[in-house]
C-alpha cells in the first residue's frame, strides 16, 4: 500500500472562509478563492452578510500572507501577486499575445 506524500499539511485560515474574498490590482477588486486570497501580498478584503437582513458587512483584512499551498508566513511586499515558494523553479515561460480573435 502507498503512503501518502505531497501537500499532506492542513492550511490555516485566519479568516471566514464563508464570505466573498476579494483581492485589488492595479485599483479594481476581484473575487478569489481563499487558498489564493491568504496567499495574495497586496490589499484584501472580504463581504459577509450583515447582521439585518439584506446587508453586507466589508472589511480589509491585514492579517498574515502564506506562501502558496503551505503554512509558512512571510512579510508583505504589497506586490499585488501571489506569494509562491522561492525553492520551487519555474519552467513555464511566458508566451507573447498571438493575434487570435
Amino acid at each position: 500500500m502507498a503512503e501518502k506524500t505531497g501537500n499532506t499539511v492542513k492550511l490555516v485560515y485566519d479568516f471566514n472562509t464563508s464570505g466573498v474574498c476579494e483581492v485589488c490590482i492595479k485599483g479594481n477588486w476581484y473575487r478569489t478563492t481563499a487558498r489564493e486570497f491568504r496567499s495574495f501580498d497586496g490589499n484584501r478584503r472580504i463581504t459577509q452578510p450583515g447582521t439585518q437582513i439584506g446587508t453586507q458587512d466589508t472589511y480589509d483584512y491585514n492579517g498574515p500572507v502564506y506562501v502558496v499551498q503551505t503554512n509558512i508566513q512571510v512579510e508583505r511586499t504589497y506586490s499585488e501577486t501571489i506569494v509562491t515558494n522561492p525553492n520551487i523553479s519555474v519552467t513555464q515561460k511566458s508566451l507573447q499575445n498571438s493575434n487570435r480573435i
